[in-house]
């Protein structure tokens, strides 16, 4: 169960990482490799390996562990380097479907791949049929797992495009339970973390 506790962005800033399939490879007698896809739905890891950092940020840090208490709670993080949705195309409507699921799709042009959107920043979300832009609860409703639901009289018509502009967070925990500081050159005002993981929560 995600919490809708949010990293604070001065710490979150500081992770690096993002997306990882699982891929095995079997190789045969003559050498011969075989790819199978073992994930189909990437996870997202992130790691923060900071040096001789602000001590103060540190405690931010310290503090956000203590209250997830270790690997025990999920929370919400952004990642810097991919937490927007600009023009996603979420669907087309047939005239009666009335609910779809914000998602943000990646293409390089022949093999798409589609994430689901699930938790989406407060007061970002832009839903547009057409090109026109509508109202939230008048002409939709969007649930806690960024389920997009049209109202009466507002079901999107046949060959209609959905789609939306939203910011969005990653849910996360941290991996292990240990948060393990140090204190380099024995400068207090300074502290160093190596390699606090956070992994991304899948349903």
């Amino acid at each position: 169960m995600v919490d809708n506790v949010i990293m604070p962005e001065s710490v979150s800033v500081g992770f690096k990482g993002g997306p990882r399939f699982i891929t095995l490879k079997v190789k045969s007698d003559n050498e011969r490799i075989t790819r199978l896809q073992k994930t189909v739905i990437a996870r997202h890891y992130y790691s923060w390996s900071q040096q001789n950092r602000d001590a103060a940020l540190i405690g931010v840090l310290r503090n956000f562990f203590y209250d997830r208490r270790g690997d025990f709670k999920v929370f919400l993080m952004k990642d810097h380097t991919d937490f927007q949705c600009v023009a996603c195309q979420i669907g087309i409507g047939d005239g009666a479907q009335a609910a779809f699921q914000a998602t943000k799709t990646y293409t390089a042009g022949s093999n798409p791949y589609v994430r689901i959107i699930r938790h989406i920043k407060a007061g970002t979300l832009v839903v547009k049929v057409d090109g026109v832009t509508k109202t939230l609860t008048t002409h939709y409703t969007v649930s806690a797992t960024g389920l997009i639901t049209f109202t009466g009289g507002n079901i999107p018509a046949e060959g209609a495009v959905i789609m939306i502009d939203c910011d969005f967070y990653v849910p996360v925990a941290f991996e292990g339970d240990a948060f393990e500081p140090s204190i380099p050159y024995s400068l207090p005002e300074v502290m160093s973390i190596d390699n606090l993981q956070a992994v991304e929560d899948i349903p």
